[in-house]
């Protein structure tokens, strides 16, 4: 730890950052639950009428349900913690995604309320992707505003790096679960408890956040009477707009590279068959997760030292550079079933995803304190609006007749190339951004032409 005061933690900060790692955490582990238990949620929740492919889409459709309700938890809960605080909507968010594990444990199955049970699943998809919104939105504005100025980048990694580590809890619970319970009954209650399992987490960081005092950035915004009256409306005046544009490009981009990586990695290990085993894939996949988790961490205290603005310009150039390469590592250790390869592979496909690491802070550097957890949320959320679309483009891209000559019906380029368009989309957008690291969150803004408060204790000059 530097043996400056000024970038050492105190003890709210500490309790900030695990607060809204739990949480991030959750997210993650929550998501995922519904793509590991897919193959049972079938037979709970969707008809027994259709093909078994249309069964798994309806079930792992529900997870685009969630997507799509995140920027609307973070238009709501954003714009709200930017009014009345952040603690109270941060308390409120976490009791939400508790509630609703709770009651996912619940649900009625399609064999007892026929469609209607699939469409309360859906329902609470939604009503949680809300929540998580709102979690994103407050969860790391909070954090960031309590942290340092010098580490708000290693503290945003930090947090941010509960993500990848949520997608390897939920197949550890998971498939310790489906080990006691056994197959029959992980579909007649095993999904109810594995559910369930998310309230642990819920209530720790519930414990925690009532523990918390207010954010000391809001506490000072409202102490000088810089609030909006409408933040999330306040995003698109036209001296807001254009930051919100750039982060909404530099978001796009990055959810561009972070689905080519995780939306095709199973696909290209597993080959359909010809590739890696189930057992061997998920080994792997979740040491490319573990992976993820160590290189936010770093890219966060990078970012600390070498500033936000250059090291993801660089590293943006990087994933250009490297990107293809890559992807043609991983296919050919699939084709060839080398466990030693595929380990190099995933571990460089680990650093196709770093930049997210510095993402937290990053972007609350960018909104001025009055309308701060709704420009982070919204903008992160609204960037996925976009970049969820990548399936479609990596289609379009493996019929584009000379990716589809050299990669044939193994899609490995096509999804290699989409990662170098976010990539430039990423870098393009950072030519339109300042550099924020160390900059004061109470100064982020403050062009805007905002009468700027005056230092306590001084009195303002009559001219």
């Amino acid at each position: 730890m530097s043996a400056d005061k000024t970038a050492r933690l105190g003890k709210n900060t500490k309790m900030a950052m695990v607060s809204q790692f739990l949480g991030f955490m959750l997210d993650a582990y929550d998501m995922a639950l519904v793509l590991v238990m897919a193959p049972i949620l079938i037979k709970v929740f969707a008809s027994p009428k259709g093909s078994e492919a249309w069964q798994y889409i309806t079930v792992v459709f529900t997870y685009s349900i969630t997507m799509a309700a995140r920027p609307v938890g973070s238009a709501i809960f954003g714009h709200y913690a930017d009014k009345v605080g952040r603690r109270r909507l941060l308390v409120l968010t976490i009791a939400g995604v508790g509630l609703m594990s709770g009651v996912a444990g619940f649900l009625p199955t399609y064999a007892q309320a026929g469609v209607w049970s699939y469409v309360l699943f859906c329902a609470l998809r939604f009503v949680m992707g809300c929540f998580f919104g709102g979690e994103y939105a407050v969860g790391h504005t909070f954090a960031i505003e309590h942290a340092p100025a010098k580490r708000r980048g290693a503290i945003g990694g930090f947090v941010q790096s509960g993500f990848p580590l949520g997608y390897v809890f939920a197949s550890l619970v998971f498939a310790l679960i489906y080990a006691i319970a056994g197959k029959t009954a992980m579909s007649v209650y095993g999904w109810r408890i594995a559910f369930m399992t998310g309230l642990l987490p819920v209530l720790l960081a519930l414990y925690i956040r009532r523990m918390l005092p207010e954010s000391p950035e809001f506490e000072k915004a409202k102490k000088h009477g810089e609030m909006e009256k409408a933040p999330f409306f306040s995003l698109f005046k036209p001296g807001a707009l254009k930051d919100f544009l750039q982060v909404f490009a530099f978001m796009t981009g990055l959810f561009l590279t972070d689905y080519s990586v995780y939306g095709f990695l199973p696909n290209i290990l597993t080959l359909g068959g010809r590739g890696f085993d189930p057992t061997t894939y998920s080994l792997i996949y979740g040491f490319a997760l573990f992976m993820a988790f160590l290189g936010y961490n770093l890219y966060g205290w990078l970012s600390d030292i070498t500033g936000r603005k250059p090291l993801t310009m660089w590293y943006c150039a990087f994933l250009v550079a490297f990107g293809i390469p890559v992807y043609y590592v991983l296919y050919n250790a699939a084709v060839s079933r080398n466990l030693l390869l595929a380990i190099a592979g995933t571990t460089m496909a680990a650093m196709l995803k770093l930049a997210w690491g510095m993402v937290p802070a990053y972007l609350s550097e960018r909104f001025p304190t009055r309308r701060r957890a709704v420009g982070v949320g919204f903008g992160y959320s609204a960037g996925a609006l976009i970049g969820a679309g990548f399936s479609l483009y990596v289609w379009w891209a493996h019929n584009i007749p000379f990716i589809r000559s050299i990669e044939g019906k193994d899609m490995w380029l096509s999804p290699a190339v989409i990662l170098t368009v976010g990539s430039i989309i990423t870098f393009a957008s950072l030519l339109y951004s300042p550099e924020t690291k160390g900059i004061a969150l109470s100064d982020v803004g403050a062009a805007e032409g905002m009468k700027q408060p005056m230092p306590v204790g001084e009195v303002e000059p009559v001219i």
